[in-house]
């Protein structure tokens, strides 16, 4: 039973600890006879919960890698098997993680640790447990460097490799030198790289992304070296990830479930991922290996170049202002002007007010501190900051519509953010997350919707108060340099953005801003 093949059309499938009982598939291994009376038992038997052989084939080496541990610590010859080792580094990365905050360390110290126990991966052999320890410590820096940035982080689901040859069935604690740096302290390094300059870092969703990508090959690929990931290698990973349902990485769980258990769960659907997502897999995994080929970390060809799949050409949905009868509707409700915290509702009639008479943007609006909305030159004024563009960063007068309906009444409350009542969500944290969604369903509700019948999506959003606004004042012919200073746009042209450089002054943007006005 322990060797047997079965045949499979012309090719013999390879069923090593495999039996097979009712359609299940089950993981079978002897005890060897020395530990027989320690273990409890002459045979192992384990349902593997799958009638796919093909799974069954994957997840059977970690069962063998486990067992072949117990008998060897049930010999004596190792300490800790591979469940133990996990547990004893998540206790080391939770206590590694409290140590950083005690002591503050500093965002440069931290992405120097984490380079640092990089190349010891790189240069050195290591036990199991030592190897499992410094990959908590490396994940603890890396959560560390979350939490300076005001992103929540979890801990990683598994620590150690448990590699196993299938051949002699022992545990491989020394990678074979072909196969260069290990594909995971790569992929460690380009990301601990990526984030090590604010100012170009990755944002919180793209890093999720690649490392949900990075996850799934490491695990399809039973932890490779750089070295050992060939061209075919790289297009069967996509072939097999092809198969998934585009829903595969939504789940919580998913960081804690192995490419079998996915492909279990999430295979085998009629419409598997499209050609879109699998370039963006081949373009993330392709940055590890072009990461490792500039730091002399691998030599050799990128597996991942010229894995490109054919993407359907697009067709772009245009986007609309509002009409008037729908900006009656969406600003049909007056907000209040006490001084008091509100509820995320009372907070949406504000925002939307906002944006239909400034055109600002929503996040710039829901990132306002109440200190923001300040008195300039006799005028009140949003001053913005911390804009992507320097054409972002800008003073918007406040419209006198917003001061009759008591914005400046309201914004006496005392508080830190002009609406407390947002919270920061989404992978960036940004606190116009929940309120978008909100804001959604509340257009939806009033039927406040213009769906394109060829693409199914709407051409109406958030963002149509501001293109309201741009549309208003260009039907007044307002020069577009003009309209570009109000919203944070650039200003485009050779004569505006080198010999008109300040623009309006603070007064006449006042005076532009007093032009917004809708026929409600």
């Amino acid at each position: 039973m322990l060797h047997k093949r079965v045949r499979q059309g012309h090719e013999v499938a390879d069923t090593r600890h495999l039996k097979q009982r009712r359609q299940t598939w089950y993981f079978v291994m002897r005890v060897p006879s020395d530990v027989v009376h320690t273990i409890g038992r002459r045979e192992v038997v384990t349902s593997l919960q799958t009638r796919d052989l093909s799974v069954a084939k994957r997840v059977r080496w970690q069962h063998a890698a486990d067992w072949t541990a117990k008998f060897e610590v049930a010999r004596g010859q190792r300490q800790w098997t591979p469940a133990e080792i996990e547990a004893k580094a998540a206790a080391e990365f939770r206590e590694h993680l409290r140590h950083l905050e005690d002591v503050q360390e500093t965002r440069d110290n931290l992405g120097l640790f984490i380079e640092l126990e990089t190349e010891r991966h790189h240069a050195g052999a290591f036990s199991d447990e030592a190897y499992a320890l410094s990959r908590a410590r490396m994940a603890a820096a890396r959560a560390r460097l979350e939490a300076l940035d005001g992103r929540p982080s979890e801990s990683p689901s598994t620590f150690g490799r448990n590699a196993i040859d299938r051949v002699t069935l022992r545990p491989i604690y020394e990678p074979a030198k072909t196969r260069g740096m290990g594909f995971r302290e790569a992929a460690d390094a380009f990301l601990a790289e990526a984030q090590r300059d604010k100012s170009a870092k990755l944002t919180a969703q793209t890093i999720g992304q690649y490392e949900a990508t990075f996850r799934l090959f490491d695990d399809w690929a039973e932890r490779p070296g750089l070295g050992s990931v060939s061209r075919s290698k790289a297009a069967d990973f996509l072939a097999a990830a092809s198969k998934l349902s585009p829903t595969w990485g939504r789940s919580p769980e998913t960081k804690a479930r192995t490419f079998a258990q996915i492909a279990e769960k999430f295979g085998g659907v009629e419409k598997g991922l499209s050609n879109r997502t699998l370039n963006r897999y081949a373009t993330a995994l392709s940055q590890v290996w072009k990461w490792a080929e500039k730091s002399g970390r691998f030599e050799g060809k990128n597996p991942w170049e010229g894995q490109s799949f054919r993407e359907a050409q697009r067709r772009d949905t245009a986007k609309f202002p509002f009409k008037p009868d729908e900006m009656t509707k969406l600003l049909g409700s007056i907000p209040i002007r006490t001084a008091r915290a509100l509820t995320t509702d009372e907070t949406l009639v504000w925002v939307c007010w906002i944006a239909a008479y400034s055109g600002m943007r929503l996040n710039e609006i829901c990132d306002r501190r109440t200190a923001d909305l300040r008195e300039e030159q006799g005028v009140w004024v949003f001053d913005i900051t911390g804009a992507k563009t320097e054409a972002g960063d800008r003073r918007v007068p406040v419209h006198s519509k917003l001061i009759e309906l008591g914005l400046l009444e309201y914004a006496k409350h005392g508080d830190e953010w002009l609406f407390s009542a947002l919270k920061p969500g989404g992978p960036d944290g940004k606190r116009s997350w929940y309120l978008s969604k909100r804001f959604t369903a509340y257009r939806r509700g009033l039927k406040v919707q213009r769906i394109d019948p060829k693409t199914g999506a709407d051409r109406i959003d958030f963002h149509s108060f501001r293109r309201s606004v741009v549309a208003c004042l260009e039907n007044q012919h307002v020069p577009q340099s003009e309209v570009a200073q109000l919203v944070g746009h650039e200003r485009k042209g050779i004569t505006f953005s080198i010999y008109s450089v300040e623009g309006l002054k603070l007064p006449e943007l006042a005076a532009l801003v007093e032009r917004i006005s809708y026929a409600m």
